[in-house]
């Protein structure tokens, strides 16, 4: 009986017979992921090959891969590659009416009657057929065809011409790289009573819309950023999102990796196309952290944050090991919670980080403080000469708070700058930017005013 195709509106069924041989025994899985869409898959598969020469295809390759990428090596034996090829011109109705211009067709109607004739033409689900009778305009409703022709295929194919000394079973290594898959890191920090102590708990996020799924596959995350030449096209694909399970222990293994670090999970997982899948990236309790308040007088300027009255609420860390913490740490973003009157966890604000070594600082900005409020005024403003000025502030620090509080202030000057005169201590914390610490009675009030020459 011979094999035939049908062709209905929206639905395309197929039956596919090849000669050649099919690398489909996957016996290992590894899948490294960098945090900028792509990754690299290695695969080992088991095929089995001729004396001589053979044509070996393999189907179920990312979607999105990067054919000039592809390396194959034979674990196994001597093995030549003389050709690889990337196909990759799919199936579709088009494509295939495309091929059947000017052969026979049997279109068939809602009511079973048929109609044999050669495609002249066609233009969506419209057909112009032609036979003994004439020339015909119908629409497709269903379309017979005897076999799907050669040059198409219904998934992404890599094809080799190998050249082999040892006929039977081979490792074949394949490995590849591809766009579509991605990773992000996120923290959940909860902040206890006092706001002195933190529990954090990291996350990781794979995203997999490379347009191939990866089953017990060895997994692999590269933090840092990658030099690449130039971005692949990426498609877009609906994402299925799994639930967040409750923390468990520690499951990557972190070490460092040329520049960056590389995180691996210490189990298999199968990372499927089209799905978040969420893997606890580590889990720390105690961690010493240290709540300011920031009125940065430069901010709306400089940073296009609010008007200049907003007191910044800030949360800061010290990324070491006496702090429980002394990990890198991939950007990602950090969201902080704290338990209200009746013990539920409510959001007090969030922050992205950057890719944090250990020893650093963190500081995670957290919104705007409700009972405290700061304003700067200019006072007085005198040239000096033709290249200086003098000028001098009053920044009014008000709290409305029921307990005493230390704010940060901070003043960027720009040119050759000197401090005339301040009615607090002042530091210097680099070239460009002067900071006060202004300590604030409750439910009062503090004014800080001083003087800066400018010269340019």
């Amino acid at each position: 009986m011979k094999n035939k195709i049908f062709l209905t509106a929206g639905i395309i069924g197929i039956i596919v017979i090849s000669a050649c041989v099919m690398g489909n025994a996957e016996k290992s899985t590894e899948v490294t992921i960098y945090n900028q869409n792509f990754g690299v898959v290695k695969e080992t598969r088991e095929i089995d090959l001729k004396e001589g020469m053979n044509t070996v295809m393999i189907h179920d390759v990312a979607k999105l891969i990067d054919p000039t990428s592809v390396s194959i090596k034979d674990l196994t034996a001597n093995t030549n590659v003389l050709e690889q090829n990337y196909l990759y011109d799919l199936v579709s109705k088009e494509k295939i009416y495309e091929k059947y211009i000017g052969k026979e067709i049997t279109i068939v109607d809602k009511n079973g009657n048929t109609m044999k004739g050669t495609l002249l033409s066609f233009s969506g689900d419209e057909l112009i057929i032609q036979n003994d009778e004439g020339v015909h305009i119908l629409r497709s409703e269903q379309v017979s065809l005897p076999k799907l022709p050669e040059e198409l295929i219904t998934k992404p194919t890599l094809k080799w011409l190998l050249d082999t000394d040892k006929k039977g079973k081979h490792d074949i290594q394949l490995s590849y790289m591809t766009s579509g898959l991605n990773w992000s890191a996120d923290y959940v920090v909860v902040v206890n009573n006092d706001d002195s102590k933190v529990d954090l708990t990291s996350w990781v996020t794979i995203d997999n819309k490379s347009g191939a799924s990866y089953k017990n596959a060895k997994l692999k995350l590269i933090a840092g950023e990658v030099h690449r030449v130039s971005e692949m096209g990426r498609e877009e694909y609906t994402v299925e999102k799994e639930e967040i399970p409750a923390p468990s222990a520690p499951q990557f293994a972190e070490e460092a990796f040329f520049e960056y670090h590389m995180y691996t999970l210490q189990r298999t997982t199968d990372v499927l196309d089209n799905q978040q899948k969420q893997v606890t990236l580590f889990e720390v309790d105690n961690v010493s952290v240290k709540k300011e308040y920031v009125f940065d007088t430069g901010w709306y300027y400089y940073y296009g944050y609010g008007g200049e009255n907003k007191i910044k609420t800030m949360l800061s860390l010290e990324n070491t090991e006496k702090n429980n913490m002394g990990m890198p740490l991939p950007e990602g973003k950090m969201r902080v919670y704290k338990k209200d009157s009746e013990g539920q966890l409510q959001f007090i604000g969030e922050d992205m980080i950057d890719h944090t070594p250990k020893d650093e600082k963190i500081r995670i900005y957290l919104g705007d403080a409700f009972d405290l409020v700061g304003e700067k005024k200019q006072t007085e403003y005198d040239r000096i000469g033709d290249n200086a000025v003098e000028i001098s502030y009053e920044v009014s620090l008000r709290n409305h708070k029921d307990e005493d509080v230390t704010i940060t202030v901070i003043e960027r000057v720009w040119g050759d700058w000197k401090m005339i005169k301040s009615s607090h201590d002042w530091e210097k914390e680099d070239a460009h930017t002067i900071v006060w610490y202004i300590k604030v009675p409750k439910n009062d009030e503090a004014t800080l005013t001083y003087t800066v020459r400018i010269e340019w």
